[in-house]
């Protein structure tokens, strides 16, 4: 069975007159689940409703600016945050941009080069989603570890064991009760621990 995932992106544009082709740029690129913006408060409210894949962010918006929104973006969503900037300010700011985070990107929009940005931002997203996966994975098998090692320190206080006697009681005692490890340590904890 084939799953088929919808890619969200959230539109920050000054004009509907703007909007229509970066709506359809993002739908040819796969983002199907598009939601619009004119101006920073809106997009921030939209933010928080709900995640997006992407943030496109045409500068400039109403209210003016848009550079500052994107940054803020960035940071605080997990969304791949794009800002088409006119040639004069792409050139001042790009690198500062770039060390943010933030996927800088010149009008007038070569759709060869955004369409590179936008993979480059998906490779990297389905990495990172691997790093922390391992990293939760890691963190379970730390908080494991943990509560081993409290059993098995409880052992050596209550029953006098050493390390290594104490390390065997709950392997053998796991092994003997078709359980983990961990399962024994806690049971071990819970007589035991106050």
């Amino acid at each position: 069975m084939m799953v088929i995932v919808m890619k969200s992106v959230l539109i920050i544009t000054k004009t509907e007159q703007s909007m229509t082709p970066l709506k359809e740029l993002m739908i040819s690129e796969g983002y199907s689940d598009a939601a619009c913006a004119n101006n920073a408060e809106t997009a921030e409210e939209l933010v928080r409703g709900r995640a997006f894949d992407a943030i496109v962010v045409n500068t400039p918006i109403l209210g003016g600016g848009g550079i500052d929104l994107s940054v803020e973006l960035c940071r605080s969503t997990r969304a791949g945050v794009f800002v088409l900037l006119k040639s004069e300010v792409y050139e001042k700011c790009f690198e500062a941009l770039e060390e943010k985070g933030v996927f800088a990107v010149k009008k007038p929009v070569n759709l060869t080069c955004f369409h590179r940005c936008l993979r480059t931002w998906e490779i990297s997203k389905k990495r990172l989603g691997f790093l922390e996966a391992e990293n939760t994975k890691l963190k379970h098998q730390v908080e494991e570890m943990k509560i081993i090692n409290r059993a098995k320190f409880t052992l050596m206080q209550c029953l006098t064991m050493s390390e290594e006697q104490a390390h065997r009681y709950l392997e053998k005692q796991a092994m003997d009760m078709r359980i983990s490890k961990l399962d024994m340590a806690r049971r071990v904890l819970s007589t035991y621990e106050l």
